[in-house]
């Protein structure tokens, strides 16, 4: 059914945002060297101060991050070195992702959410992506650690059927939430800046989430805890980072913050299943385009 809003017009992403999210995945490269998404990330945040998206105030998150995850990446022999600049890296990158520091001037797209609402204005948020691509280079270099054999890895205890399941359930989640509490009801779309909308949402938000709930603050709770799941103490990164996701998102109400909750512990899950951050990150995403392109928001 069309909708009757106004159409709104395609942009392009612009080039320091396109850069961004290039560097974003290079840092999953299968290589060592940090001079692919370095060289990216320099060449962004040039793209961004040349057109007037950043300032030179900006530059000092950015450096002050870029050089946290750089001396983690080399404080690859000394776990609690590289634990306190995490956390470090964590609260900065919060900073950035609640937009309390200044000198990032982001632009602006209309998208729309909802046939029954009109197009909303959204961000394309320069700071928190960058906050989450520095946190997965961090992530990224303690994966190739493990898959080279330098790092232990940890085991979830349970058999390699448990991640589809985990997967399955966590993407029906929008659809039992639609049939029990009135999320929406379905309603295939392609709205206006649809593939801007969904671009921004992969690289700029669930990166940055995944990174800081899932990668930084379950993945340190699960250095002290463990990541067996057939204990309690397997069990509690997750839920303690499901429960802090949740909260994160109480701005949109108590069923917002429900659904949140229950798909952060499906993120959860899945990272500790598979020990690989990127697969949190394609569910989140996944999630996300899901509710977008087949739930109209708005109709109990």
């Amino acid at each position: 059914m069309p909708s009757d809003h106004p159409t709104t017009p395609q942009i392009p992403m612009p080039l320091s945002h396109l850069l961004l999210c290039l560097s974003i995945a290079a840092t999953l490269l299968p290589v060592r060297a940090p001079w692919p998404w370095l060289s990216l990330l320099i060449m962004a945040v040039t793209a961004g101060l040349v057109q007037g998206q950043l300032t030179i105030v900006a530059m000092v998150p950015v450096a002050a991050l870029a050089a946290l995850a750089w001396m983690a990446i080399e404080a690859r022999h000394r776990p609690r070195r590289e634990a306190v600049l995490m956390l470090l890296m964590l609260v900065i990158g919060f900073a950035l992702a609640l937009h309390l520091l200044p000198g990032f001037l982001n632009p602006t797209y209309l998208a729309t959410t909802s046939d029954a609402r009109p197009p909303t204005l959204k961000y394309l948020n320069f700071d928190k992506g960058v906050a989450g691509m520095l946190m997965l280079a961090v992530l990224a270099s303690q994966q190739r650690r493990r898959s080279e054999g330098v790092l232990p890895v940890p085991s979830p205890g349970l058999p390699g059927w448990a991640l589809w399941a985990v997967l399955v359930a966590t993407l029906a989640l929008p659809w039992l939430m639609a049939a029990i509490g009135g999320l929406g009801r379905p309603a295939l779309r392609w709205p206006d800046n649809a593939g801007l909308f969904l671009a921004a949402n992969l690289f700029l938000t669930c990166v940055a989430e995944e990174a800081a709930f899932r990668g930084v603050i379950q993945g340190l709770l699960a250095r002290r805890l463990g990541t067996d799941l057939r204990t309690m103490n397997g069990w509690l990164p997750v839920l303690l980072a499901a429960v802090l996701f949740g909260l994160a998102h109480a701005a949109g109400g108590t069923a917002y913050v429900a659904l949140a909750m229950l798909a952060g512990l499906g993120y959860g899950l899945a990272y500790t299943l598979s020990g690989r951050i990127e697969v949190a990150i394609l569910l989140h995403f996944a999630l996300n385009a899901l509710v977008f392109l087949t739930l109209n928001l708005g109709h109990g």
